[in-house]
């Protein structure tokens, strides 16, 4: 029974990962049950059942090319392996990912009950909300009319949130819609977090949606929900696989406990949470920082900001009293809409909103002329001073991003004592270029936050609101990353001296040159081997975020010159140290071939949270 008094029934079954989608498809026990002991009774029944198998296995065609069409869509703008798997069997793409997953299949009748209360033609049957699951392929809901010979008509109801006024618009379907595919929460977790698309044209849209029924006639409807791969390891969480969050939250609903938020629906404000953060934290409360929530909502003392719940100041918990609105900020000011974005946010009193202060990148340097930064001059800028060893620090050369270099050697003054002297390039224009240690306790940032690091930057007296301040002049030095804050603010004032470093840097390349034996106290092991980390940025002067493809962690043996890259997740910098700038623009998205075996193709633009196909043509 639902809050409006609709009784919904349902029929649920499963199918399982496999090349073959009609062999794995798992039966309808509660069906084939009533069948067995009711052989003569319901001819209806015996006909849905009959063709039951091939209308499955025509959703888990649709499904298949849906995700095939869509991986090639997001192409080189997402990270491969897409997830690792616990099984060592990774999933590589979009449409691997979506294969290797449990489809969760529901049949759902709908019928307002006969104990209705009057007045509940206005109350929502399915409040406002975000499915779990990568997405979900469903048939419109139909309406039976018991009264004839059970004909059926499209049935209305079905309303979607418009991503730019926040208003639920009813979405209208004809009788050529046969199949739909909505997005829910796992694009978030899966594609939205490992996204290299820095026009932010591939963001993928997870749908709130919510439905109002006031026909009394039966409406009956198919889902077909996409679960990411249980034995796949979130892409934040190397240690924790999406079966282990599942397994959290059945055990959490059956013992009536709080359940995390991410896991199942998003809340009714579309609120979307990487529950890697709540598993991180499970065993502490909310003062030690952990993100267990009641209902799927934040706590009263806090908002949903940043990908997670953010415990509200005495300032911000006083916002409605000086009548000033609680927003998600960064520090310009600029309002994130709902609080699912990655960057610098944190809650604010504000009259500001999405609408009238909505986030835009930062201003864009000047970017290399491909004509004037040849390959030759590339190696010409590379070949300033002799090395013993040199490695490119591309973990694949095949993904897009800049070359990058880092050339060292082992260096002994006359009393003795060896240092490090290196020289790290960087085949882009300069916004900031960094290396120094990883930090192997930091489990949610591939060891970023905690890390010890040598900074170049193109200016100082650096702010949040304007970036660098240029006339100061490049510089380079010493920071300690913020433990758990990874925006830059939060760890500026570490600063320390450099005993001997330069910057080079011209209209086509950076350079960052230095001779020590430690960064910030933490020495190098010149006999053995260091664990660390780079990243770069080419795109403003805010010190911000930087490209998937600019970075990476890897452990390096400074006397033998070997190289081992972490490849299992992104390194330095998840996209939650990101200011929400842009980086350098990818190739154009790739173009979909027309197809004769499908009626529907994906555009370039994939902000769509909505396609329909026509199944009848597969």
């Amino acid at each position: 029974h639902l809050d409006d008094g609709t009784v919904r029934k349902s029929f649920a079954t499963v199918t399982l990962p496999s090349a073959d989608d009609a062999a794995s498809q798992q039966p309808i026990h509660l069906l084939d049950d009533y069948l067995a002991r009711n052989p003569h009774k319901s001819a209806a029944c015996h006909a849905f059942q009959e063709h039951l198998s091939d209308f499955r296995s025509t959703v888990g065609d649709a499904t298949r090319l849906f995700a095939a069409r869509l991986s090639v869509e997001l192409g080189v703008a997402l990270p491969s392996p897409l997830l690792v798997s616990s099984n060592d069997k990774n999933y590589d793409d979009f449409e691997s990912v979506v294969m290797g997953g449990e489809h969760l299949e529901h049949f759902h009748s709908y019928q307002k009950g006969d104990d209705v209360k009057e007045g509940n033609d206005s109350m929502a049957t399915i409040e406002l909300h975000t499915d779990q699951g990568l997405f979900i392929a469903f048939t419109p809901g139909m309406l039976v009319d018991h009264s004839t010979d059970q004909s059926m008509e499209l049935s209305d109801g079905f309303y979607v949130q418009d991503s730019t006024t926040g208003e639920n618009v009813l979405l209208e379907f004809t009788q050529d819609d046969d199949l739909v595919f909505m997005l829910g929460d796992g694009v978030n977790q899966i594609i939205n977090n490992q996204l290299g698309d820095e026009d932010g044209k591939k963001v993928l849209r997870a749908t709130p949606h919510a439905l109002s029924l006031s026909n009394e006639q039966p409406r009956v409807w198919y889902g077909r929900m996409v679960l990411a791969p249980s034995d796949g390891y979130l892409p934040e969480d190397a240690s924790t696989t999406f079966g282990q969050l599942r397994q959290v939250f059945v055990e959490s609903s059956s013992k009536g406990e709080s359940i995390p938020m991410g896991i199942g629906c998003s809340s009714n404000s579309k609120m979307v949470i990487n529950t890697s953060r709540f598993l991180a934290d499970e065993e502490h409360d909310e003062d030690e920082g952990g993100h267990g929530v009641s209902e799927n909502q934040c706590a009263d003392d806090s908002m949903f900001c940043w990908y997670r719940c953010m415990a509200l100041t005495e300032e911000t918990a006083t916002c409605a009293e000086r009548r000033l609105g609680l927003q998600c900020v960064d520090p310009r000011g600029l309002v994130v809409e709902g609080g699912a974005g990655h960057g610098d946010f944190y809650p604010a009193c504000t009259n500001n909103t999405h609408i009238t202060h909505p986030i835009t990148p930062y201003p864009q340097i000047e970017q290399q002329d491909a004509d004037v930064c040849t390959a030759d001059l590339w190696t010409e800028f590379n070949a300033e001073e002799e090395y013993d060893h040199v490695v490119s620090l591309k973990p694949d050369p095949t993904k897009p991003g800049p070359d990058t270099n880092l050339y060292w050697s082992i260096i002994e003054s006359e009393d003795g004592e060896k240092k490090l002297k290196a020289r790290l390039t960087f085949n882009d224009v300069f916004g900031w270029l960094a290396m120094g240690f990883a930090n192997e306790f930091d489990t949610v940032h591939n060891g970023m936050n905690g890390g010890k690091v040598l900074l170049m930057k193109p200016g100082g007296e650096y702010s949040p609101v304007t970036g660098l301040d240029l006339s100061v002049g490049p510089n380079v030095g010493a920071y300690v990353i913020d433990d758990t804050d990874s925006a830059f603010r939060h760890w500026v004032d570490t600063e320390s001296a450099v005993e001997k470093a330069s910057h080079e840097h011209t209209d086509c390349f950076t350079a960052l040159s230095f001779e020590s034996d430690n960064i910030s106290g933490q020495t190098f092991n010149l006999g053995g081997t260091d664990d660390i980390i780079w990243a770069g940025n080419s795109n403003d002067y805010y010190v911000g975020y930087h490209s998937p493809f600019s970075r990476a962690r890897l452990t390096i043996n400074w006397l033998t010159g070997d190289v081992e890259f972490f490849v299992s997740k992104p390194a330095w910098g998840a996209e939650d140290d990101a200011d929400v700038s842009e980086a350098d623009p990818l190739d154009s998205p790739t173009k979909l071939e027309d197809d004769d075996s499908s009626s529907s193709t994906i555009g370039a633009s994939i902000g769509l949270a909505i396609v329909i196909i026509s199944i009848m043509m597969l």
